[in-house]
């Protein structure tokens, strides 16, 4: 399971979109997701969320007064007793809500319920979905025309722009799953906050708010074609399209472990669609932090390797693992490359755990978008063609994972003309000449990437001395011929060159 990236949980973390949004955003988002205490602070807006969805048609003060008279039946799923589940509680408070529905007649005559009302629990259930319409004629993102009054209501109750928004947003789109109203609701709340500090908040608005308004119209759409299949048809026809979707994406894991992956998925999907929230949130959060834990960790395990190595001897080591999982670009390409991903690492890695995870996706995101465009502009390999075009939640982990390109051949060099030994090396800046150095090291593992490390270091290492050396020299071009021809044989003989 450590090696499954399942790129279908795109539609569960909504976070990993936020990574388009601005960093603030992000880190809101990652910390609304993150909370210990994450049901218990938002069990309100979940049982909301609930509501809106299913009474589409209801105003939102007929939204909150449910809320209220449900609050108590969703508070017990806070404290639960030892033989209780929270899967158990959720159900109890959807029945408690259709109960609630169909007790009161007026209310199951104007959202077109009665019919439901009449049959039993299991039916009723799906009956109840079967009403739920999308409104596609609508305007994505929550909006108060006076852009000086939204901030005035934030200013007097945060929370009420923040509830405005989470039931506009659900009663929209009854298919979106709750866990993503959740964080955009994160989203634009910071948002909010953001822009009413500005001197030109229409601007500040349209910028920060366009990303979130364009997400939730993609993702509903995905969520209610989801649902749709498993509504229609069944839920065993999803686990089967998500089935077929990860052994494309995973063609070499174990197929025992992509088929429980695959109905773990279903299951969570089934959940969600019928409109489970509170069960939606702790499935996807569980399933969060399995898919993000393992991200946590591989940026973890990056940043052990910068502070054990060093940076100059980290830049090193990027240069020769990229250089095999891209031996087609140039050696300065590659030079220039790692130079930015060391510098994310430098910036980053000091950072706290949560910060340092924000700060290198958000890094790491433009150096590897650098790279997929210079890809499509020039075709580098395979492997990259698949990361870059594959999925942008998971394109950082899949470069990780690249292994060495074993279709590339090398143009055959000799040693002399790998290593250019002249007094221009003299005249090079210490900039220059770790670039220099750089190449070098990237044109040997080009030759021979099967080689060591250490038996590149020890070449790398005989180049820095020889220079050092002969620029002190008083004849320092006689120094590079004379003791030059020693370095070429030590190379020559690592190329299995005579």
């Amino acid at each position: 399971m450590k090696n499954l990236r399942p790129i279908c949980f795109l539609v569960f973390f909504s976070y990993v979109q936020c990574q388009t949004l601005q960093r603030s955003l992000l880190a809101a988002a990652l910390n609304h997701i993150n909370s210990q205490n994450y049901l218990q602070e938002n069990l309100r807006d979940i049982t909301s969320i609930m509501v809106a969805q299913f009474l589409q048609k209801s105003t939102y003060q007929e939204v909150q007064t449910i809320v209220e008279e449900l609050v108590d039946r969703a508070e017990k799923c806070k404290v639960l007793k030892p033989q209780e589940s929270p899967s158990e509680c959720s159900h109890q408070l959807m029945t408690t809500f259709l109960e609630h529905v169909c007790d009161n007649q007026g209310m199951a005559d104007k959202q077109e319920f009665s019919d439901c009302c009449n049959i039993n629990n299991k039916a009723r259930l799906k009956c109840f979905l079967l009403y739920k319409k999308d409104d596609t004629e609508y305007s994505d993102v929550f909006q108060i025309p006076n852009l000086e009054q939204i901030c005035e209501v934030d200013k007097e109750n945060q929370a009420s722009v923040k509830e405005r928004y989470i039931y506009e947003t659900s009663r929209k789109h009854p298919f979106l799953y709750g866990p993503t109203i959740l964080t955009m609701s994160a989203c634009y709340e910071t948002a909010i906050r953001s822009c009413c500090q500005e001197e030109n908040k229409t601007e500040c608005f349209q910028i920060k708010l366009e990303p979130i308004r364009k997400y939730v119209r993609e993702i509903s759409l995905r969520h209610h074609h989801l649902c749709e299949i498993g509504i229609k048809f069944n839920h065993k026809v999803s686990k089967a399209v998500e089935l077929v979707l990860l052994t494309k994406k995973q063609p070499k894991a174990n197929f025992s472990e992509i088929a429980k992956l695959a109905g773990d998925v279903k299951n969570l999907h089934q959940t969600c669609c019928e409109g489970d929230v509170v069960a939606c949130v702790l499935g996807r959060k569980e399933m969060f932090q399995r898919v993000v834990g393992e991200s946590h960790e591989r940026i973890k395990n990056h940043c052990d390797l910068r502070e054990k190595l060093g940076d100059a001897n980290f830049h090193d080591r990027l240069i020769i693992l990229y250089t095999k999982k891209v031996p087609q670009l140039s050696a300065q390409e590659l030079v220039t490359f790692t130079k930015n991903m060391a510098a994310a690492a430098t910036k980053c890695c000091p950072l706290r755990e949560e910060q340092r995870f924000v700060c290198m996706e958000d890094s790491v995101k433009l150096i590897l978008g650098a790279l997929c465009r210079r890809h499509e502009a020039e075709p580098i390999n395979a492997g990259v063609g698949h990361c870059c075009e594959d999925s942008y939640a998971f394109r950082k982990p899949c470069f990780d994972d690249l292994q060495v390109d074993r279709t590339y051949i090398s143009p055959p060099l000799s040693c002399d003309q790998v290593i250019s030994l002249t007094e221009d090396l003299c005249k090079a800046r210490e900039e220059q000449f770790q670039t220099e150095k750089q190449k070098l090291l990237s044109n040997l593992v080009k030759q021979k990437p099967r080689a060591t490390e250490m038996q590149f270091q020890s070449i790398i290492a005989d180049f820095a001395h020889l220079v050092e050396t002969c620029c002190q020299a008083e004849e320092s071009e006689m120094c590079f011929r004379g003791e030059g021809s020693k370095l070429i044989e030590k190379c020559q003989s690592l190329l299995g060159h005579k």
